[in-house]
């Protein structure tokens, strides 16, 4: 009997795997793909703070710099003392978290994919062409953004699902860029990171033709030719007011844990997962599995994470309005000797409004163009 059952075998749905099978709970991954960690779901740079979470040996790249491009080409070179990111290789990262579950008792499905959640917790698994039901005591909806888990039992779904694709590109350039441009990635940005022999290379936009834009990016620099492939896939973004039932709870995408920002997921997917690992072992043991219990999950993750989505959701609203002048504006301000200094001090990807303040106090004139993401990153309160 498989008394909890995580649906998706990702950073989030395998860490709660291995700490609740650590703690000696019956535990199932059910995972739609056929191999973990394949294919790659995100560029892989993350801060410090993951690998300090995980002990990951999967580190390919430490960059030590980064370069912010307005539309017009101004560039912000950010070249910080301390190490501000690092770039992960996610598919041996995923594997590694598996081989941890594995290794804690968990048992991991692939080629698992669940159709529906029924009222009463039931899953209906389809493999290789054969149906079964499990009937586990909690389920852990852990599939990402479309999560299935999600839509069975009603819960909160994203405010905002942000079409994205990545390009795989052989290229000998290995620099850390960011590109900002209403005309090239509306709402949000565009990618460059190392990967192995290349480069992910990618964009997501609001403005319907992220595939073509992307092309049109990779043409521009001469790197059509160099394509070993594409993936597309979706950011959720939105700050949910519901992750729990009955004998469910949501971890990760499937729970919007996203920077809205950057759409990055990694660390606030894995302190969520750490965090409804606990109260789901405490749940366990007192019997107790009632939405009520779970609540607790989800009042504990929105005080940790839930802050800095909110946060990120506001400035989010206010960014993608900026014009194109404004973020030239924005730039060359940016690049300024103190103002840069100050990012490259007190920079941090999973943090970014606690540089508001020192910001603002170096560069006034911030205001003239940014004052309502500014003010909405200052918001009391939070």
């Amino acid at each position: 009997m498989t008394e909890v059952a995580i649906v998706g075998g990702g950073p989030a749905g395998l860490r709660v795997a291995e700490r609740t099978a650590s703690a000696g709970y019956e535990t199932t991954v059910l995972e739609k793909k056929r191999v973990i960690g394949k294919p790659i779901q995100c560029a892989g740079l993350v801060s410090p703070r993951v690998v300090s979470l995980t002990g990951t040996d999967s580190i390919i790249e430490r960059p030590k710099e980064a370069v912010i491009n307005s539309p017009s080409g101004e560039q912000l070179v950010l070249e910080p003392d301390e190490e501000k990111a690092v770039i992960l290789d996610r598919t041996s990262f995923d594997k590694e978290l598996a081989e941890k579950a594995i290794r804690s008792g968990a048992k991991i499905e692939l080629g698992s994919t669940v159709r529906k959640v029924t009222n009463d917790g039931e899953l209906h698994v389809e493999r290789e062409g054969e149906k079964t039901t499990l009937n586990p005591k909690i389920v852990v909806g852990a599939d990402g953004p479309t999560s299935v888990v999600r839509q069975s039992e009603g819960l909160s779904s994203p405010q905002v699902v942000l079409p994205a694709v990545q390009a795989l590109v052989a290229t000998k350039e290995k620099k850390v860029q960011i590109h900002l441009d209403n005309d090239l990635a509306r709402g949000f940005f565009l990618w460059e990171v190392p990967y192995r022999a290349g480069k992910v290379i990618g964009l997501a936009s609001e403005d319907g033709r992220t595939y073509q834009n992307l092309l049109n990016f990779l043409k521009s620099k001469g790197l059509e030719d160099k394509i070993i492939g594409f993936l597309s896939g979706t950011i959720p973004l939105g700050d949910l007011n519901r992750s729990v039932e009955d004998g469910v709870l949501l971890v990760g995408d499937s729970a919007c844990q996203v920077k809205p920002m950057s759409g990055g997921g990694l660390y606030l997917g894995l302190k969520a997962a750490d965090i409804g690992s606990e109260v789901m072992i405490e749940a366990l043991e007192e019997d107790d599995i009632s939405k009520r219990r779970l609540e607790d999950y989800h009042r504990r993750w929105k005080s940790e994470i839930g802050k800095h989505i909110s946060k990120g959701m506001r400035a989010r609203k206010i960014f993608k309005n900026l014009s194109n002048d404004d973020l030239d504006s924005l730039i060359k301000t940016l690049k300024e000797e103190k103002p840069k200094r100050v990012i490259e001090e007190k920079g941090d990807i999973d943090h970014p409004s606690r540089l508001v303040k020192p910001l603002l106090k170096t560069s006034p004139e911030l205001l003239k163009f940014t004052g309502p993401l500014i003010k909405s990153l200052l918001k009391p309160g939070e």
